[in-house]
């Protein structure tokens, strides 16, 4: 495939999840884009090369509560998103937020966005390009930015999609016991 064929596919991608980012950004509240809890019986095992240059593997954080904020580097929702996600990061320490970014080349990208907006909590990506092709755990992703919960065993437990406000994010990690539980 040549360079021309191949910025054209990646423009094409581009304006494909900006439209649909955009048009999922105008929807109502995060409560309706929501799924059925446990979706499925695979625990959270994927390995991501941080932003610093550490890798992690997400199977080694069970005994605490995850929310994988999956993001693209390019997505405006997905910058927007950061606003409401730094007072929540704050406001619920018991749950450890990671950003990983589902993107072409975003192990390249990743390093550059973490740089650029601080996000107050860790981002990565996967370098074998499986969480954009929709061939991990996380299956699928039809729109970033997306959050998906998962419970201190490693069960994914809700998922929402959009641009959430931070009284949505904590909607989300309700379902989550209590540290007094």
């Amino acid at each position: 495939m040549t360079r021309s064929n191949l910025r054209t596919r990646g423009l094409c991608l581009i304006s494909m999840v900006l439209v649909v980012s955009l048009g999922c950004a105008r929807g109502s509240s995060g409560a309706e884009d929501t799924t059925p809890a446990r979706q499925s019986a695979k625990r959270l095992e994927l390995g991501l090369r941080l932003s610093d240059g550490r890798w992690l593997e997400l199977g080694d954080l069970r005994g605490n509560p995850v929310l994988l904020f999956v993001f693209a580097t390019f997505d405006a929702a997905s910058q927007a998103s950061l606003k409401p996600l730094r007072p929540f990061v704050q406001q619920h320490p018991e749950v450890l937020v990671i950003g990983v970014a589902a993107q072409p080349r975003a192990s390249q990208l990743v390093e550059a966005w973490a740089f650029a907006l601080d996000p107050p909590f860790v981002v990565g990506a996967d370098p074998y390009g499986k969480v954009e092709n929709g061939q991990t755990v996380l299956g699928h992703i039809e729109q970033v930015p997306t959050y998906i919960l998962y419970d201190a065993q490693g069960y994914e437990i809700d998922r929402a999609t959009g641009l959430l406000s931070e009284g949505d994010l904590a909607k989300l990690v309700q379902p989550l016991p209590s540290a007094t539980d």
